[in-house]
């Protein structure tokens, strides 16, 4: 993940979709928290901005108990810092440091509750995509950081899978793909 402080400078345009973006995307969290929408329902398509780079992934697509109380109490402040740009886009301004910063600490919040990286346009990181981290100390059985199903090819799936010992008759395997698309 990025330095949480760190977001690209964009053009007006870019960061006005990026802000609208990353607030409806907060919107849908907590509505799904206060169970203001059915959380088993399907929403509308979203369509996914031109800036985001990759595959961020469906809105419903967390695990709610991600959504910890402090993550959520992160989300309703900073919505409320950016709602005055989501309703006033002439204010935004790419070079407004303290805006940047903002979206940097949503995005974090964000992508610790999905699992997943959100990447915008002009920024140094892998697309967004499924960020999987397993760790295991002594393997005597099998031990797998991702498998999948039907995965498509442009799916951003990044796997980080550490084991320490791989004990004789242990197996690690950092991903298996059932079907690749």
């Amino acid at each position: 993940m990025s330095d949480v402080f760190g977001f690209p400078v964009l053009a007006t345009s870019a960061l006005t979709q990026a802000i609208g973006f990353l607030y409806r995307r907060a919107e849908v969290v907590l509505d799904r928290r206060a169970a203001r929408g059915n959380p088993d329902g399907e929403r509308p398509p979203e369509v996914v901005p031109a800036v985001v780079v990759g595959d961020p992934g469906n809105p419903l697509d967390f695990e709610p108990e991600r959504l910890t109380d402090e993550r959520a109490e992160r989300l309703d402040s900073l919505m409320e810092l950016l709602g005055l740009y989501a309703e006033n886009e002439h204010l935004i301004d790419g070079q407004d440091e303290r805006l940047r910063r903002t979206l940097a600490r949503l995005r974090a919040v964000l992508e610790d509750i999905y699992g997943r990286r959100i990447t915008f346009v002009g920024e140094d990181r892998p697309t967004s995509g499924v960020r999987v981290a397993a760790r295991a100390g002594h393997v005597h059985g099998k031990s797998t950081g991702f498998k999948g199903g039907r995965v498509s090819r442009l799916a951003g799936v990044e796997v980080e899978h550490d084991v320490t010992v791989v004990h004789p008759g242990g197996e690690a395997t950092g991903a298996v793909i059932d079907d690749l698309l």
